[in-house]
């Protein structure tokens, strides 16, 4: 653990599969009435070393005659490594779980977690699936995707949360007002914890030193870019707490790298488009023109924001659709 800025440590959990999922920064605001930012990891070991490294934070503390307890703790949204460590930790230190309400509706149980990854249509915009075939692979990738969660993430649901809160509301930490406002874009539920005063602002996985995932479900990269847009214009913003990497020290100049990212992958994509507007292009192709030369793996986690983007331009009647059997081409109807 590090003590980050004053009263605010920092603790890193380890997956035990970083080539697949990275370490989680779990944020404890230290005091009379502490609260825990994200969950992490819900497996057994992950959750012993978060349970030790809090001792030696109360240690610090009664060390230098403070007071200590923690109360409360809040996640920022409904992914497994930001939640699945919930139940435990509460089992372990008896905190008040707090949720909003889009977070404690996805996370409830089983199949309201599973729905929410099938929220959409984004499956359409790869390849249009039908038949017996599709329907046997899909039950098999849910199996899998089931299987992936439960083994590396320790996943467990919270059916009852000790408080519901809206996501545009103030709480109460150590005595001290701390907002929690909506910045959706990575997951439909996404929220973020700030102190105006501190100027500490805990982002989840909003802004991250390095690119945020953006990806099917509940991804909206529209959404995304007012979310980046709200956090550039908090007042006395001083630092960013990511919940993945290393802290942000140069809050303004980040979001506006993230923002100017955002903007030319988008001008990428439709460029692209525009460049095969007579017949048409499929997200396939314009994914192999932007990774010509990378490995499948390397364009299968691009696929997420290449959609993304597709689905933004069409809702902004920028590009249109051809549906064919098989797949789903997109033009720019000026030049068709």
């Amino acid at each position: 653990m590090e003590e980050v800025i004053p009263g605010i440590f920092l603790i890193k959990e380890k997956s035990g599969f970083e080539r697949i999922k990275p370490s989680e920064n779990i944020y404890i605001i230290a005091g009379p009435d502490g609260l825990i930012f994200d969950a992490g990891f819900g497996n057994k070991k992950v959750i012993k070393f978060l349970i030790k490294e809090i001792n030696k934070i109360e240690q610090k503390y009664r060390d230098n005659n403070k007071d200590f307890k923690i109360t409360q703790i809040l996640v920022s949204h409904g992914h497994p490594d930001h939640f699945a460590g919930l139940k435990r930790i509460k089992n372990s230190l008896g905190v008040k779980i707090i949720l909003t309400e889009k977070t404690a509706d996805i996370i409830k149980n089983k199949k309201s977690f599973m729905k929410s990854f099938n929220s959409d249509s984004y499956e359409d915009y790869l390849i249009i699936q039908k038949g017996f075939r599709y329907r046997i692979r899909s039950f098999l990738e849910k199996l899998m995707f089931s299987f992936f969660f439960k083994r590396i993430y320790g996943l467990s649901f919270i059916a009852k949360p000790d408080e519901i809160i809206k996501d545009n509301t103030e709480i109460s930490i150590n005595g001290e007002t701390w907002k929690v406002f909506p910045s959706p874009g990575h997951a439909i539920d996404h929220i973020s914890l700030y102190n105006e005063e501190k100027g500490v602002l805990l982002s989840g996985d909003n802004v991250l030193s390095k690119t945020t995932w953006l990806g099917p479900p509940n991804c909206n990269i529209g959404d995304y870019i007012e979310s980046i847009e709200t956090i550039q214009k908090l007042p006395n913003l001083k630092i960013i707490l990511a919940a993945h990497g290393a802290l942000i020290n140069n809050p303004r100049e980040r979001t506006i790298e993230i923002l100017e990212h955002r903007k030319e992958r988008t001008q990428q994509v439709l460029d692209i488009v525009k460049e095969f507007t007579e017949n048409g292009t499929s997200p396939d192709e314009i994914i192999q023109k932007l990774y010509s030369n990378k490995k499948k793996m390397r364009t299968e986690i691009a696929r997420g924001w290449v959609c993304l983007t597709l689905k933004m331009l069409e809702e902004q009647n920028v590009i249109k659709r051809i549906e064919g059997k098989k797949e789903i081409k997109f033009y720019t109807p000026n030049k068709l």
